[in-house]
């Protein structure tokens, strides 16, 4: 509550009371001192509610205040918004979801011996469940791919689980896809003439380096260019910018005729791209399985299944991350230059979650990563997407190899003592639980070490735990059950895995 605090025989509001309630109780005390003979209080007086009303508004201008002077700042901002414009000032763009990519085996009776084109576009997905939608993948590559089904060996076949299939045969992983839907040549606005024109495209979310922008002309004109900034662009430069706002909807923006093309009159504005991304794409092995467009593999009868999971997916970039890492880019000007740069930038892609850098000699970068998921290798696509996004970051001179990290599997192996009020399976459970969060694929890290204290006092810390003893704390590859000092260092290309295989828990002595 606001109170009148009395200051050189004055009174003084306490300003840092800034609520509904502590504005009331400030007005209403500082009544004897401006209107003594208003002795009425109640709540029926025609002066109590408008002290009321004004403590209302004064509430209501208190909050835009704080969120004002909080907002100001990249450290204190809260609003999605907020952050963007902040880091729009040092020329960074929050990333948007990425997309999961996955390889599709394709399966067809031993007789068939056709030769098929998967063209650009041909879609694929996960069935339909009743506590799942599907999910869509598409084939994105520049150019049909052809599969010669004479070539493959009868009898090869296996069905989703895995379990051999004789009757049919089989060209393992041959489709690489990408989780998305492609929106073509959707009609943004049509042209007027005037400089700075500013369209909005009708989907959000767009993937990134999916944006075409067409400018329906007769003879029909090549694809505009997107920039950064039109700032260094000349008047017959056919480029555009694109800014995506907090609800993940894309602006693009026209050149003013100085600095950039003015689109013709009366032409309309074409654009395609792909929706999607986000870590639902990360689905398993053998989930991909229904043909949704794809004319020739559904004229063959043929079958399609991912055999490996699906990675990379990611969500769109956090307000939390982008305050971290945005500082380390602007330090760096957009360039790759030390082991540190190479990290920074990859990290700052979409569906790469983890990643080192090492120098092999002086102009070659070793740049390990590891997909946004649970423990997958980095796919073709999302190695050829990456090399691409450091080509005009990286030096001259410099070439930079993306690498598949080593995934370690850790073997735990614990017996605990149960307090006597505590039931075995429950404490059993929760300690399962904690052990396997510390190797968490969030949690963990290239060349880590990891130190079986750790895992002591993560387990002695639970409540129904008496007394615990590890007998194994190593690699699956070490014969030696445990370290001499209780450490197991991993390499510069490794990433720890407790899978549930390899965490054996035992336990005595409860209920």
């Amino acid at each position: 509550m606001a109170t009148i605090n009395l200051r050189d025989n004055k009174q003084v509001i306490d300003y840092l009371a800034r609520d509904y309630a502590s504005f009331r109780q400030a007005l209403v005390d500082l009544i004897p001192a401006k209107l003594p003979e208003w002795t009425d209080r109640s709540e029926a007086d025609f002066g109590i509610v408008l002290i009321e009303l004004f403590a209302y508004m004064a509430d209501i201008l208190s909050y835009y205040q704080d969120r004002i002077a909080n907002e100001a700042f990249l450290a204190t901002a809260q609003e999605r918004r907020s952050v963007v414009q902040h880091l729009r000032l040092i020329g960074y763009e929050m990333t948007p979801a990425a997309p999961a990519s996955a390889f599709l085996s394709v399966v067809v009776g031993n007789s068939v011996n056709d030769t098929i084109e998967i063209r650009t576009g041909d879609q694929f997905s996960t069935p339909t469940t009743k506590d799942r939608q599907s999910v869509l993948f598409e084939y994105i590559g520049t150019k049909p791919l052809i599969i010669d089904l004479s070539k493959l060996a009868p009898g090869s076949g296996t069905k989703a689980d895995g379990t051999p299939d004789p009757n049919f045969k089989m060209a393992a992983d041959i489709i690489p896809v990408q989780q998305g839907r492609s929106i073509i040549n959707e009609v943004c606005g049509i042209s007027n003439g005037t400089p700075n024109q500013v369209f909005q495209l009708a989907q959000p979310g767009i993937l990134r380096g999916s944006l075409q922008i067409t400018v329906q002309t007769s003879p029909p004109s090549a694809p505009w260019n997107l920039r950064s900034t039109l700032a260094f662009s000349r008047a017959v430069d056919a480029d555009f910018t694109a800014e995506v706002d907090e609800n993940d909807i894309t602006t693009i923006r026209f050149g003013d005729g100085q600095n950039g093309q003015i689109p013709p009159v009366s032409t309309s504005i074409l654009a395609s791209y792909r929706t999607g991304g986000g870590k639902v794409g990360n689905v398993g092995g053998g989930q991909i399985t229904s043909l949704n467009k794809s004319p020739q593999l559904q004229l063959l009868g043929a079958r399609v299944f991912n055999r490996l999971p699906a990675s990379g997916g990611a969500e769109r970039e956090s307000i939390e991350h982008a305050i971290r890492f945005a500082p380390t880019v602007f330090t760096s000007m957009q360039r790759a230059v030390t082991a540190q740069d190479y990290v920074a930038r990859a990290k700052l892609f979409p569906g790469v979650s983890k990643a080192r850098a090492e120098s092999t000699n002086w102009n070659t970068v070793r740049l390990f990563v590891a997909p946004t998921g649970s423990g997958d290798l980095p796919s073709d696509i999302l190695k050829r997407d990456l090399l691409a996004y450091f080509e005009d970051k990286r030096l001259l001179t410099s070439f930079v190899q993306i690498e598949n990290p080593d995934y370690v599997r850790i073997v735990i192996q614990a017996e605990i003592g149960v307090r006597p009020v505590f039931r075995n399976e429950d404490v059993l459970a929760q300690t399962r639980a904690t052990v396997a969060a510390l190797f968490d694929f969030d949690a963990v890290e290239f060349a880590q070490v990891i130190f079986l204290s750790s895992v002591y006092q993560a387990i002695e810390n639970l409540a129904g735990v008496d007394h615990v003893f590890v007998s194994r704390f190593s690699r699956s590859d070490d014969t030696q059950q445990i370290a001499a000092d209780g450490r197991i260092a991993l390499r510069a290309n490794e990433i720890p895995v407790l899978r549930d295989a390899d965490l054996s828990i035992t336990g005595s002595g409860g209920v």
